[in-house]
């Protein structure tokens, strides 16, 4: 018995010296088949990522491949231009060779002003203003694209306080509307001599004032007058998409210009052939309107931000689902539409950066092609 019980209790301890010795061997078992496993679902889950991404590329470059450029139909446009968003302290020369990079060869320098309508005043040339926005900037960055064989056009715009859009502007009393008019027209003076001052090639004399020229139409009359006694280049104003129409000197003028921000298509992520379409019927009222004035007609601004319902409503902004193939497609049909028409003569696109702006990541949306798609299909347009 007792050699018996010896036996046993060998037994137990080699047991136990197993257990000890296996025990490790165990431990990173386990971890590798927790590291395998690990290993399985990140291949896995890769995979499919890489799946989705090449899906996601497919349709993108199929629906890109529509954008097919300029044809034998395709007619040359004279102005493949972008409205320069003004500089805060200089204007860089990279900034111009970036644009003829991309085969840009006009520019539109905008001199803000600023309406207080409460005082009926027009206000310009502040000191807290951007350099790029005052005469100084003006002159220099008009000197600039000059010397880089690029056309000008001088834009004064409006700023108007209580968030006013200027197509609104009104007032309530002759008295308001006359302090108005002359504070305005000593702003557009002003610019109309420095234009003529710097050899530049356009001047256009106003933007988005629909209301004031439905109701004064006798006081853009006789400014338009005075503005050709010292300017004598090309001379343009600015109507919104959904009034140029009604503008009654376009006689007086060598452009029909119009900020061409047409709703065109209420879907998310349109194709190419249904933004097409949208141009349609306006299309046909453009014709009505070049046939009756016989000028030809420029596109003082136009363009799309990139977001889902690009061409739906293009001159809002309050749409924030970055959506880079829709502003894309939206440029190639304009351009597709427009450069079939004789009277066509091109545009400036709204709008190029002269500073870094568009880097910053709360202008991932935005107007500015920089950076995006769009920028491809304009540099092809613009060739």
């Amino acid at each position: 018995m007792d050699s018996i019980f010896r036996k046993y209790n060998s037994l137990v301890v080699n047991s136990k010296l197993n257990d000890k010795a296996f025990s490790p061997m165990k431990k990173n078992i386990t971890i590798f088949c927790t590291l395998l496993v690990l290993l399985v679902i990140g291949y896995f889950f890769i995979a499919n990522q890489k799946k989705r991404m090449v899906t996601d590329n497919v349709k993108a470059n199929l629906a890109m491949n529509d954008l097919e450029g300029p044809t034998r139909l395709s007619l040359p446009m004279e102005y493949k231009g972008m409205n320069l968003v003004a500089p805060i302290n200089t204007l860089n020369k990279s900034t111009l060779e970036d644009l003829l990079k991309n085969n840009v060869n006009a520019v539109s320098i905008i001199p803000y002003a600023y309406v207080d309508m409460d005082a009926a005043t027009v206000n310009y040339n502040n000191k807290r203003q951007w350099w790029g926005e005052r005469t100084e900037g003006i002159i220099t960055s008009a000197k600039m694209a000059h010397s880089h064989n690029m056309t000008v056009m001088l834009k004064p715009h409006l700023w108007v306080n209580h968030n006013f859009y200027t197509g609104n502007l009104n007032f309530d009393t002759e008295e308001q509307w006359q302090r108005w008019e002359s504070q305005y027209e000593d702003y557009i003076m002003n610019f109309a001599k420095l234009a003529q001052q710097e050899n530049i090639e356009l001047f256009c004399f106003a933007t988005e004032l629909g209301n004031s020229v439905a109701k004064r139409p006798q006081y853009w009359k006789q400014l338009i007058a005075k503005i050709k006694k010292v300017y004598k280049g090309k001379l343009t104003y600015a109507a919104n998409w959904d009034d140029y129409d009604k503008v009654p000197f376009w006689d007086e003028l060598d452009y029909i210009g119009v900020d061409a921000y047409f709703p065109l298509s209420n879907e998310q992520n349109p194709s190419l052939k249904t933004v097409k379409n949208g141009w349609a019927k306006h299309l046909d009222k453009m014709r009505l309107v070049q046939k009756k004035f016989g000028k030809k007609v420029m596109f003082s601004e136009y363009g799309y931000r990139n977001t889902d319902f690009a061409a739906e409503a293009p001159w809002t902004e309050n749409k924030n689902d970055i959506n880079n193939e829709a502003q894309a497609i939206a440029y190639e049909a304009l351009y597709q539409t427009m450069t079939k028409e004789p009277w066509f003569v091109g545009g400036f696109a709204w709008k190029w950066y002269a500073d870094d702006y568009h880097k910053k990541p709360k202008n991932k949306v935005d107007y500015t092609p920089q950076d995006k798609p769009a920028l491809a299909v304009i540099k092809k347009w613009y060739n």
